[in-house]
């Protein structure tokens, strides 16, 4: 899912690690005429470098229909017993929530999204500039800071023992307090604070970030110039190289050569391939500078690998 990657890709910088990720448990809930609430908890063994990450997601109105606020939440946890009772608090198990034996760590993905109609009966009758405006014609997405106030307002919905008609009551009133929150995070906050590229709070920029790296993924054996890159999703070139940065936290080179040597570590590894059909395969005209790029990625050279 495109949009548990995006925000992935921010809360765990290095994209290979976000691979160790399992999907432990989910949940859906859909209050109607109001919001639509999703959780995604995923649990890793490995620990990880996990940094909590807010987004808003902004859609303007369109004939006939109101603006539509999307939060995404991920925030680093534990999953404690296996438990249904059992919440980060307390462990049905008699356990304190430290000496859990079960406690794996966990990444808690959290979605609210606000129905178009239930934001326009928020705004009726309201003249002011508020939040749902947002000074914008155009989609956007802007990261922000997740206060300890929505971290607490997240675990009580994360971990509640509501059922049905009192459960929806529940989620809806503690959405309403996420987005209090947020609104509050977005007037104060500037959109330069987390990437440092105001034009990447526009989606169709970051939308073309992210063709930039699928072209790169498509054609790991013909390395393409910033150039070329650049024209074939439309953007400058300066504007491309920093936002691919802020993006995924390293260059355009350095992300493309990671990938490639990765994909050329399996064709050695996994199919068997020899050095030089795995080098010609990666588009090298010459096996040392293959040899030299590989061991420079991987710390082995590739016939070293081979006799493993």
């Amino acid at each position: 899912m495109k949009e548990v990657q995006e925000i992935l890709s921010l809360a765990i910088p290095q994209p290979a690690l976000s691979d160790q990720l399992q999907l432990a448990e989910a949940d859906t809930v859909s209050v109607p005429d109001c919001l639509d609430y999703n959780l995604q908890r995923y649990v890793y063994e490995r620990p990880l470098p996990v940094e909590d990450v807010a987004m808003v997601v902004y859609q303007p109105a369109k004939r006939g229909q109101a603006a539509a606020i999307e939060l995404r939440y991920c925030v680093a946890g534990n999953k404690y017993c296996k438990n249904p009772n059992c919440t980060d608090q307390v462990c049905a198990g008699g356990h304190k929530k430290d000496d859990c034996n079960e406690k794996l760590p966990s990444v808690d993905m959290i979605t609210v999204r606000f129905q178009p109609a239930f934001i326009q009966s928020l705004q009726k009758g309201n003249t002011s500039s508020t939040l749902f405006e947002m000074q914008s014609r155009k989609p956007f997405v802007k990261t922000i800071q997740l206060c300890t106030k929505s971290k607490a307002v997240l675990e009580q919905m994360v971990h509640n023992n509501y059922e049905g008609v009192l459960r929806n009551i529940f989620l809806q009133s503690k959405s309403l307090e996420l987005l209090l929150f947020s609104s509050d995070q977005f007037i104060q906050n500037d959109p330069d604070e987390r990437y440092g590229c105001r034009f990447l709070t526009q989606m169709e920029d970051r939308g073309k970030i992210e063709k930039a790296r699928s072209i790169l993924l498509e054609q790991l054996d013909a390395p393409i110039t910033i150039r070329e890159l650049a024209r074939r999703v439309a953007m400058n070139e300066c504007y491309l190289k920093k936002g691919f940065k802020a993006m995924f936290g390293t260059t355009i080179y350095d992300y493309f050569q990671k990938e490639r040597m990765e994909k050329a570590k399996g064709l050695l590894y996994e199919k068997g391939l020899s050095v030089s059909e795995v080098a010609i395969m990666m588009g090298y005209s010459c096996i040392s500078h293959f040899s030299t790029a590989f061991k420079k990625h991987t710390g082995l050279k590739p016939c070293e690998l081979l006799l493993r």
